[in-house]
């Protein structure tokens, strides 16, 4: 009974004292649910401060505007670092975007043109998440604000608060092994280089270049076809990880197009006489790519994809012949450097 007691407490502790240890708070202000743009802003705000790993503490809506003052002692009272509130001007057409950031003590108050398209509440929550960034730009690791400034935390800023604040690196190479499968001539095996910049906060494009792979090989009762492949991708992806700098996920889905190459060589038995032939199609794939940024600056990755060609190439060995290659599973596993 005690043994099962104490293996109760320890998973307890396990469940709630990590949450305690590392959540950073945010405190962030709930507009009336009648302004739907403001509204819609304030969701994809707090949205992304939890893919940022802060706890978001919902501060519910009043009648009237949120003052500076008010918001740094809401922040105080939730413990939280920083305290975001998004209202609507006298004017109609502009939001006043208030950050109050505890870890520097400096309140910013910006005015920003309400886009009236679609896009607007989305251009509001990142122009939010910037201004945030930019106002924790000002302390650097392990440093401690100034004594003689009120209302902030006297302990250093957290080392998550730290990875929110600095400017994610903008390019990223990579180089590793590529695996392509096809059903019906086996696995190709060989290097891959690549290399992506990120847009924004969220979009990366790049470029992927595979080969030569060598290992496939179709059979037929007169010999065999050993095949060599080769392609070069460009591709777009999405980041539904985490954005920051440190030691950080970033996965998502991908999308890409490109060219292949296929050379088959025959080896075969008399009286055939094997052949080299060569083949070129469009190709695109879609799939699912990971990374793990086990340092600030290097990560190992991992992407798995489906590949198809258009047109379709056909392996033939004497009367033996391939079915169509319609698709065939890409992966690739890497290390990656960002700067």
């Amino acid at each position: 009974m005690v043994r099962r007691a104490r293996t109760l407490l320890v998973l307890l502790l396990l469940l709630v004292f990590p949450r305690l240890a590392w959540a950073q708070r945010v405190l962030v202000v709930r507009p009336d649910p009648r302004d739907s743009t403001l509204f819609e802003a304030f969701g994809r705000l707090s949205a992304e401060l939890e893919l940022q790993s802060f706890e978001v503490i919902v501060l519910g809506s009043a009648a009237r505007s949120t003052g500076a003052e008010e918001l740094e002692q809401k922040a105080q009272e939730s413990e939280a670092f920083a305290a975001v509130a998004l209202q609507r001007d006298g004017s109609g057409t502009a939001a006043e975007v208030c950050i109050v950031d505890r870890v520097t003590g400096k309140t910013t108050t910006r005015k920003l043109l309400i886009d009236p398209s679609s896009d607007g509440p989305m251009l509001l929550a990142v122009r939010a998440v910037d201004l945030l960034r930019a106002s924790l730009l000002e302390l650097g690791s392990g440093q401690a604000p100034a004594r003689d400034v009120l209302g902030v935390e006297a302990q250093p800023p957290a080392p998550e608060v730290l990875r929110f604040s600095r400017e994610p690196p903008r390019f990223h190479v990579r180089a590793g092994g590529l695996v392509l499968f096809t059903p019906s001539v086996g696995g190709g095996v060989g290097a891959q280089i690549g290399a992506h910049t990120r847009l924004d906060e969220r979009f990366r494009l790049g470029l992927l270049l595979g080969g030569p792979l060598f290992g496939a090989e179709f059979r037929a009762a007169g010999g065999a076809a050993q095949v060599r492949q080769e392609l070069a991708l460009l591709r777009a992806s999405w980041n539904l990880g985490q954005t920051a700098a440190g030691l950080h996920w970033e996965w998502g889905p991908l999308l890409g197009i490109g060219a292949y190459h296929l050379q088959a060589t025959g080896d075969v038995e008399p009286p055939l006489v094997g052949r080299s032939e060569e083949f070129f199609s469009f190709a695109a794939d879609a799939g699912l790519s990971v990374q793990y940024f086990f340092h600030p600056s290097v990560s190992l990755g991992l992407e798995l994809t489906c590949l198809t060609l258009l047109p379709r190439p056909i392996i033939a060995v004497d009367e033996d012949r391939t079915a169509p290659l319609i698709a065939q599973a890409l992966g690739t596993l890497s290390l990656g450097v960002s700067f």
